[in-house]
C-alpha cells in the first residue's frame, strides 16, 4: 500500500495545529509556542495498520469506514495534545505506538 505522505502531512497539520513535514521514513511535527518537535518514525505498512484500526473503531461506534488519511487525525491529536501542554521540547514516537517519549 502506497501512502501519499505529503497529503497525510497536510491533513495532520490542519487537524492538529502543528506544522508537519514528511519524508520516506518519518513525520516531523513542530509547534512554535512553546517550541517543540516530535518525530514519528513510521512505515507505510504501519500507517496502513493504524488506518485499519481507526476504521474498525469507527465501525464499532456505528460509523463508516473511509480511505481518508484524516482518519489518523484524532489519535495523533490525542498524542500531541498532552505533550503540547505538559511535554518537553523534543519527543519521539515509533510505528503504531503513538506514545510520545522524550
Amino acid at each position: 500500500m502506497s501512502i501519499d505522505r505529503a497529503e497525510l502531512a497536510n491533513t495532520l497539520a490542519e487537524a492538529t495545529g502543528w506544522s508537519v513535514s514528511a519524508d520516506t521514513k518519518r513525520f516531523t511535527f513542530v509547534n512554535d509556542d512553546p517550541p517543540q518537535v516530535v518525530i514519528w518514525t513510521v512505515t507505510d505498512a504501519e500507517i496502513g495498520q493504524l488506518r485499519y484500526n481507526e476504521n474498525l473503531r469507527a465501525k464499532g461506534y456505528g460509523g463508516s469506514q473511509t480511505n481518508d488519511p484524516g482518519v489518523l487525525s484524532l489519535p495523533l491529536d490525542e498524542a500531541l495534545g498532552p505533550f503540547g501542554l505538559f511535554g518537553g521540547s523534543r519527543g519521539f514516537m515509533d510505528g503504531t505506538d503513538l506514545t510520545i517519549r522524550e
